[in-house]
């Protein structure tokens, strides 16, 4: 079976890669934020029409295109910004967050540096350079960025987040789930823990991991991640029902995320043994994605199984074509080359 494996979630790393569809409904709701953002950024350069000296104002709108992607006018109204004042701590961590979004991570740390020396108690930038550290494996420097910030605010969710990682990395798991749910107690809407905590009890069986999944779809309905994470968490604790269920309600609004029709394709194959079901999911994947090796291979073992050789032995060549020694394909060829031998 193809799964994602449950793995520690890591700032700043994306867990799953979503497919996204063009339907109506998400076009319209592109559409509304479109608008949105439009609606804003005028807001933003009437004040600054009507207020050209305000810092602040340029400050805002640094932030506005931080968050659209759009980093070089970013950096254009921090400069204006900071040529006003450039004394106030929250101009860098913006300017911060401008450097890493275009990947350039020395003058990241440089201007969150430039941040904690303008007030030390600055618990974003101390928890930016946390990330960071966490990054770069130096879990004592980010533990003590952590405690800084958390002596500054003891409710800030994010740094007993981020320090429950640092646990989960060292191998203190017990440590690593106290402080996820530390950072729920603080803050129940706190997304990262949720899924987290989710992923620690899945990998162990444990049904909690469904409380916590669904406590993390409550917050975020739309999350094909963590929907996908539930799907994969009932297939593999035998409730295929309720997996298919999930893959099925993540294809009305994902049609092209081929793990769920994989993994139904799996589910039809191995657990049901409904090989032509199986069938019908797997070219389905093929379709979207051509070069998908464990597709093809699958779609000839069932092939193999309702008897229609050539077909399985020509999936199984594809699959070595994408895969050179994939190993289960070369065993179905010979398997197929001795039956027909013995014929």
């Amino acid at each position: 079976m193809k799964k994602t494996g449950i793995k520690f979630l890591m700032i700043l790393i994306l867990l799953v890669a979503i497919i996204s569809c063009g339907d109506n409904k998400q076009t319209k709701d592109s559409q509304k934020v479109n608008d949105t953002a439009l609606a804003r950024l005028d807001e933003l350069n009437r004040n600054i029409s009507n207020d050209p000296e305000n810092s602040d104002l340029y400050h805002d709108r640094a932030k506005f295109y931080t968050d659209n992607e759009d980093y070089n006018e970013a950096l254009k109204d921090i400069g204006r910004a900071l040529a006003i004042d450039s004394t106030y701590s929250d101009y860098y961590v913006t300017l911060s967050d401008i450097y890493l979004g275009m990947g350039k991570l020395q003058i990241t740390v440089e201007a969150l540096d430039k941040a904690i020396e303008l007030d030390s108690k600055n618990v974003n930038a101390l928890l930016k350079l946390a990330e960071i550290s966490i990054i770069f494996r130096d879990y004592d420097k980010a533990l003590n960025y952590i405690d800084k910030a958390l002596k500054t605010d003891e409710l800030e969710s994010k740094g007993y987040f981020l320090r429950g990682v640092i646990m989960l990395e060292n191998g203190d798991t017990i440590r690593g789930i106290r402080n996820f749910q530390k950072a729920i107690d603080v803050d129940q809407e706190y997304f990262d823990s949720h899924l987290q905590l989710g992923m620690l009890y899945a990998d162990k069986k444990n049904k909690l991991a469904i409380d916590y999944f669904n406590n993390a779809l409550n917050i975020e309905p739309s999350n094909t991640e963590v929907s996908y994470y539930l799907a994969m968490f009932y297939q593999e604790t035998g409730e295929y029902d309720k997996a298919i269920q999930i893959y099925n309600t993540i294809l009305v609004n994902n049609p092209e995320f081929y793990f769920a029709l994989y993994n139904i394709g799996y589910i039809n194959l191995v657990y049901l043994k409904e090989f032509e079901q199986a069938i019908e999911y797997f070219t389905k994947v093929i379709e979207i994605n051509p070069k998908y090796a464990d597709a093809y291979y699958n779609r000839g073992f069932s092939y193999e199984l309702l008897g229609e050789v050539q077909n399985s032995k020509s999936d199984y060549k594809k699959t070595l074509e994408i895969t050179a020694n994939y190993e289960k394909a070369i065993d179905g060829l010979n398997r197929i080359d001795d039956l027909q031998k013995m014929n």
